[in-house]
């Protein structure tokens, strides 16, 4: 029987405009995102006024589309399920590398939630904050407050590029400069691919920040050096670890690097993406691929390159196969290094690639690289929500705490976390009553799986979500503390949907919405971010979730005599067994 030819790829060196995808149509036809091309063109900047007056509840889907390349997401609260008249928006900051953020930073932030979201900030897992339940009438006001009143200090932080077809959050350790025994300088090349990539159109500033006066009706630079007229097929991201914390994920990246030594070189891998669709086998999470190796000098070039390759080669009709995942899958590895040596010059070693270390929390008091013996210390926060809440007031003990400690950093983790940086050591009992003043549970007063375990925002406000997550989590964690095994070290992560923003397949347990009231389970994954978790239940009903976590971690607990990390024990008992703990049939 003959092979089915391959079906066709819609690239930009292939195809005509009227071949690909509305959404491409949209970007090109909007002329560096300033105009929407709907049933009749208009500005992007005349929606937001309409909104702001009153004159409009919400964005129209075509101006939707661009508006993510804003740090912008139009949603609608649901309940019950069911989509409500409550037009909001989510906002996200670009805030490469997790901050640093200063006292004034951090008040302005404070102060943007305050005055123009619900109150809380929700912290991300791409190290950047998100402002929910942003009313649409606010919606200008915030992006405005945020670029006039947040100083930048040298970080590029805005709301530009923080989502849309471009490259999003440059994460990298959280903890980069601050280990003790091995202070690394990555966060500064964090810091350049995140403006080397960032979009060059005035567009922005057109929408959001010019007054009345200023305003014109027209593009004064719809040029994108890199991205040209239509962007990047879909979202793009890169991520810096540390030889010690892999809390970036970096096998999850489009661009994922390692640095060699004292960072005088990096290894690159590539080609990581956790995104799928239940049911489609193309579809799929995949972890990245060893490219090489390049100097530090060149780092920035071959993110640049890459992103060229997906710009030129990416799929751009079928926005499901449209990951740089594929395209390096599809192009093949070989030509993607051909590619990067004799096109883009550069010097791709075949070195062999370091071992990639496992994810760190940094939970509780650590000592801090440099001479003045300060201290840094990791504070969990539940699915990132930080907020207070009934006799927890969590964001107002961090806002005492970092107001009351001169020179004090402020910075987030790829696990949601805070890290408070730059604590003198006497200041540590202070720190710690202030934390208990606002009944905040220091780390080691949390048990491991509620201090490890994480979800996304999911319902109600995500439009993608089918079920559950950072609502959820809580419920759970009772449940295993009440049944006596929530001690066990094992991260777990929970999505609404196989968007995985919260990364689920490269946790040692994720769970994935699956319809209206049910989950996929997968366990093994590595704590190294090294392979995927498998499917153990393809669809399991929510309310047997705490039947099959107590289950499993019982049996972790009580059947493994070689201390297997809980990871590996899954991995390697057969799931009819591991079915056989959890008491539950497929």
């Amino acid at each position: 029987m003959p092979k089915k030819s391959p079906p066709k790829v819609f690239s930009l060196l292939n195809s005509d405009l009227s071949e690909l995808s509305k959404v491409e149509r949209l970007k090109a036809e909007s002329e560096g995102l300033f105009w929407v091309a709907g049933k009749e063109k208009h500005s992007f900047r005349s929606e937001i006024d309409a909104m702001t007056t009153g004159e409009a509840k919400t964005l129209s889907n075509e101006a939707k589309e661009l508006s993510k390349h804003f740090g912008v997401y139009k949603q609608q609260e649901r309940v019950s399920g069911r989509k409500s008249d409550n037009f909001i928006f989510m906002v996200r900051l670009r805030l490469p590398s997790g901050g640093e953020m200063s006292a004034e930073q951090w008040a302005a932030v404070g102060e943007a939630s305050d005055r123009f979201s619900n109150g809380s900030l929700r912290l991300t897992t791409r190290q950047s904050i998100q402002f929910h339940y942003v009313p649409g009438a606010e919606l200008s006001a915030l992006v405005r407050f945020l670029n006039e009143e947040y100083p930048n200090r040298g970080l590029e932080i805005s709301t530009l590029a923080a989502c849309g077809d471009v490259n999003r959050n440059t994460m990298c350790s959280v903890a980069d400069d601050l280990i003790a025994d091995q202070p690394m300088n990555s966060r500064e090349i964090a810091f350049q691919i995140a403006d080397d990539l960032a979009p060059r159109t005035s567009s922005y500033f057109q929408a959001f920040l010019t007054d009345d006066e200023g305003k014109i009706e027209a593009p004064l630079n719809p040029e994108e050096p890199l991205y040209g007229k239509q962007y990047l097929p879909r979202k793009f991201k890169v991520g810096i670890a540390h030889p010690q914390d892999n809390s970036v994920d970096l096998l999850t990246q489009d661009v994922g690097l390692l640095p060699v030594g004292k960072g005088e070189e990096f290894d690159v891998h590539s080609g990581g993406g956790m995104g799928s669709t239940h049911g489609q086998e193309d579809a799929r999470p995949l972890l990245g691929l060893y490219l090489g190796r390049v100097s530090r000098a060149q780092v920035i070039d071959t993110v640049r390159a890459i992103a060229i390759l997906q710009k030129e080669n990416g799929e751009r009709k079928d926005r499901r196969q449209a990951r740089w995942k594929y395209t390096i899958r599809r192009l093949g590895l070989e030509t993607v290094q051909k590619h990067l040596r004799e096109r883009f010059e550069i010097d791709l070693k075949d070195s062999p690639p370091l071992p990639i270390p496992p994810n760190q929390f940094f939970h509780g008091w650590r000592d801090e690289a440099g001479e003045r013996g300060d201290l840094f210390l990791g504070i969990p926060v539940a699915s990132g929500r930080l907020q207070d809440s009934g006799d927890v007031k969590m964001r107002s003990a961090i806002s005492r705490v970092v107001a009351g400690v001169p020179g004090i950093g402020v910075r987030i983790t790829g696990n949601q976390d805070l890290l408070l940086c730059h604590i003198p050591s006497d200041k540590r009992s202070w720190v710690e009553d202030v934390l208990r003043e606002h009944g905040v549970a220091l780390p080691d007063e949390v048990s491991a799986f509620r201090r490890q375990a994480f979800g996304c925002p999911a319902l109600p406000t995500c439009g993608l979500a089918m079920t559950d997550a950072e609502q959820a989590l809580p419920g759970l964690c009772d449940a295993l503390e009440a049944a006596g095994v929530a001690d066990v070290d094992v991260v777990l992560r929970m999505a609404g949907c196989p968007n995985h923003c919260s990364r689920p397949p490269s946790a040692e347990i994720g769970l994935t919405g699956f319809g209206k009231n049910a989950h996929m389970v997968c366990v093994g994954g590595s704590r190294e971010g090294t392979r995927l978790a498998q499917v153990l239940y393809p669809k399991l009903e929510s309310e047997q979730l705490i039947q099959v976590l107590v289950g499993l971690l019982r049996a972790i607990k009580e059947n493994n005599p070689e201390g297997l990390s809980v990871g590996e024990f899954l991995h390697r008992t057969p799931f009819e067994k591991l079915r056989e703990f959890a008491g539950v049939e497929a």
